[in-house]
């Protein structure tokens, strides 16, 4: 079953890719092209960096964390940013120490992990996958990352919000709270206040300039909590069985934003050229698989390993 279900979500192609370049300690760049699309940045078998299309990079996570950044003339906005650059100008001017860069770059090798390896939606196709060797230009400011952390953070990522039927695409609304009061954290209530009628993990993560991750797990205690629930296709409120679907205040839908993507430079393969039977199938392409496929594709990544 685990296999048949590799084959229909494709994911895992680029897990096996990564692995095997990190097993002979390569160092270049690996590209996918796809639907997200992104890249990790390898030196002698470690991930020293990774960018994707579903997640803020860099530039937008410094103007987060050090927000004396953000009028900056020598930051310039993504995607032009030097990624290299930026680290430097952050750790040299002391707005960040170097423990604090090499944890905010963590964060987005996990996010970009987690969305390039782990088939998130029904429909994440990869295009093509591309590794060109070269001599790593990472500075020592960036870490090296090895594969068991990263993959196994974003394993727990996307088991966790699994549980809610939450994908960095799925549409949540904002529930009227049935119990008399819920204790959020800081971040939580941040989160809970941009949801407005309907929003995506993706939405709130680019407008927001967090990691993706943390975005999800947000979403995820706010469900658990009664705060809000997916939106079916039909536009509706998807009820847990403690809370009911009510939607907040209106807000204007916004459009998810990318924060960086790669230039497709290859020949994009249609993936319903191989399997027309797919043209066929109702399922909304946003669509998260159910838990229990994405429980069963989680456990035959781990045994890739």
């Amino acid at each position: 079953m685990v296999a048949a279900v590799h084959e229909e979500l494709v994911r895992p192609e680029v897990m096996t890719a990564i692995e095997d370049l990190m097993a002979r300690e390569a160092s270049g760049v690996l590209e996918i092209t796809g639907d997200p699309s992104g890249a990790f940045y390898l030196d002698g078998g470690r991930i020293v960096f990774a960018r994707a299309s579903w997640v803020p990079g860099l530039a937008a996570r410094l103007r987060v964390v050090c927000p004396a950044l953000a009028g900056q003339a020598e930051l310039p906005p993504e995607p032009d940013t030097d990624d290299a650059a930026i680290a430097g100008f952050a750790v040299q001017r002391g707005y960040l120490t170097l423990s604090g860069l090499h944890e905010l770059i963590q964060s987005i090798v996990v996010d970009a992990f987690l969305v390039l390896t782990i088939p998130l939606t029904m429909d994440s196709p990869v295009a093509a996958v591309r590794f060109t060797s070269t001599h790593t230009y990472w500075t020592e400011l960036f870490p090296r990352l090895g594969i068991d952390l990263v993959r196994e953070e974003a394993l727990r990522v996307a088991e966790r919000t699994a549980e809610h039927g939450l994908a960095p695409t799925t549409a949540v609304a904002r529930c009227d709270l049935r119990a008399p009061a819920a204790v959020l954290t800081r971040e939580q209530w941040a989160v809970a206040c941009q949801i407005g009628d309907r929003a995506t993990a993706l939405d709130l993560a680019a407008r927001r300039g967090t990691a993706l991750s943390a975005t999800l797990e947000c979403l995820a205690s706010l469900a658990r909590a009664g705060l809000c629930a997916p939106v079916r296709v039909g536009g509706h409120g998807q009820p847990s069985s403690r809370v009911p679907a009510q939607a907040g205040p209106a807000e204007p839908p916004s459009t998810p934003t990318p924060a960086e993507r790669l230039p497709e430079r290859l020949p994009v393969r249609r993936s319903g050229q191989d399997r027309p039977a797919q043209a066929e199938r109702s399922i909304d392409p946003l669509q998260m698989p159910t838990p229990d496929i994405l429980r069963q594709v989680l456990e035959g990544l781990r045994k890739l390993n």
